[in-house]
This record gives C-alpha cells, structure tokens and sequence, in this order.
C-alpha cells in the first residue's frame, strides 16, 4: 500500500492514539438475563434486524429492544417455553430487560448508526451473521484501524471530528 504523505499525516495521528486507548477486539457473547435465539428469529423466520432495533436509522443509538416489542409476538407464540414465560413476568411487572450491551464502545467514540445505513452499509458488515449465531457476540474488532480501513476503503469521511466529538 503507498503511503501517500497526507495519509502519513492522518495515520500517524491516530495511530498514537490507537495505541494510546488499547486495542479493541472480538470478544465472546456475554451472559444475558434470557437467552436470546438470533439464530432462529433472524435465521430461520428472517425477521429484519430493524424490527426488533427500530431506532436504528432515526437516533443516534441503535436501541435494545423493550419488552414489548418481544411481546408484540410472544403474547401468542412460545408461550410455554421458559425463556418466554420469563419474559413474561417481566412484562407483567412492567419491568424493562437488563440487557448486557454486546457491542459497546469507549466513551470518547461518538458512533451513530444513522449515516451508515443511510448509506448502505448491511448490518453483517460490522455484526457478523447474527441468523448463525445463537447468542450474538462481537465478531469485529471495532478498534479506530477497523473503521477507518473501511471509511478509507469506501471513500467515507475520516476526519477525527466524524467520531471525536
């Protein structure tokens, strides 16, 4: 790859930086408060990851969903297997899911999913397959170096205020 001396000027930067924060890498699905099967509701009934992370293209965070979007099926569906008689009780109590984030990002990174599904980018692209996976984990490294491969790669904004801000 040729170094161009304005990419030297951008990457040497950032890389520093890079180092500075730590790495980020692919990490294993962390334990949940109900299993989720991603693998059968994404996978075999090919529900649209916008269904269930409907804020996705409108606000600056993709949300975790409430437990009434899972209850807008699950009044009538499943409804003797224990994951689901849990899910439940939590509607009954009006309780919201403890979720554990799966993919979460250092503080001083302002990421919004907005921008790229507006323009294109297929939520595999930085989540993996999640209709293969039973419990969705983090499959991309997420780090600085991996987006801004893919900006450069796609022609995407790079400068620091697209994400430092």
């Amino acid at each position: 790859m040729f170094l161009s001396p304005a990419r030297v000027l951008l990457l040497a930067p950032l890389t520093l930086c890079l180092a500075a924060a730590g790495c980020r890498s692919a990490k294993a699905a962390p334990e949940q408060p109900i299993d989720f099967p991603h693998d059968v509701h994404v996978g075999t009934y090919k529900m649209d990851c916008q269904y269930c992370h409907s804020s996705v293209d409108k606000s600056q965070f993709a949300n975790i969903p409430a437990v009434g979007t899972c209850m807008g099926c699950h009044r009538i569906t499943a409804r003797d297997k224990p994951r689901i008689q849990q899910l439940t009780k939590y509607s009954q109590e009006g309780k919201s899911i403890p979720w554990t984030r799966v993919h979460d990002l250092p503080d001083f990174v302002h990421f919004t999913h907005r921008p790229h599904i507006r323009n294109g980018v297929a939520c595999a692209e930085c989540h993996g397959d999640v209709g293969k996976m039973e419990a969705v984990r983090q499959v991309a490294p997420l780090s600085m170096g991996w987006c801004l491969d893919c900006h450069l790669e796609r022609k995407a904004p790079t400068d620091c205020l697209v994400c430092h801000f």
